[in-house]
């Protein structure tokens, strides 16, 4: 078995340190991912963690920006149907960033430094400014994304729970259904 490459160069450390941050935060919540795992994850040494990225909250709030660095200006690229799709359909980014959001604003406000790391770095927000977006109605966007942080966390449970197959007609079915949660503009339902 080849021994892994430890990355050098400045660039390259603090992108595995974001990398590894990344896949470790989004498996298992910023709460109990320490500095040390990150190092280990990024094949590095505690040392260069603590001195390219800073603390925890710090290195969070990297990731959260590195995220919103991709995702906002693939966001401001489509209409408003179109950002939904993305966030529901199968892009392997959009599971990790909802699940870090997700966690984020689940923290207890008062430990907030996650919370203020998402509003710094928000990217959903952008949303109803989005052509064709319903302007004004936050509740609508948040109807459609509430079905969407459901389903990348308990797809797979409810995949198995209920013996569904057809992931095909599943997805079409519930792609179909937040469109409609989304769609107030006109009064009218898409279903």
């Amino acid at each position: 078995m080849a021994k892994p490459v430890k990355p050098s160069g400045r660039d390259a450390v603090l992108d595995a340190i974001l990398d590894a941050a990344e896949r470790l935060f989004a498996t298992s919540g910023p709460a109990d991912v320490s500095l040390r795992a990150i190092a280990a994850e990024a094949g590095v040494t505690y040392g260069l963690v603590h001195a390219y990225a800073g603390n925890k909250d710090e290195l969070y709030d990297r990731v959260m920006a590195r995220y919103a660095a991709r995702w906002v200006p693939r966001l401001e690229e489509l209409d408003y149907d179109g950002a939904l799709d993305v966030l529901f359909g199968e892009d392997p980014d959009a599971g990790p960033y909802l699940r870090l959001l997700a966690w984020s604003l689940l923290r207890d406000r008062d430990q907030g430094v996650e919370v203020a790391a998402h509003r710094r770095h928000a990217a959903l927000d952008r949303l109803e400014q989005l052509p064709g977006g319903p302007g004004d109605a936050s509740v609508a966007t948040a109807s459609a994304l509430a079905l969407v942080f459901g389903w990348r966390f308990f797809g797979p449970f409810l995949r198995d729970a209920l013996r569904l197959t057809d992931d095909e007609s599943l997805h079409a079915a519930m792609r179909e259904r937040m469109h409609a949660l989304a769609d107030d503009r006109s009064g009218s339902r898409r279903m």
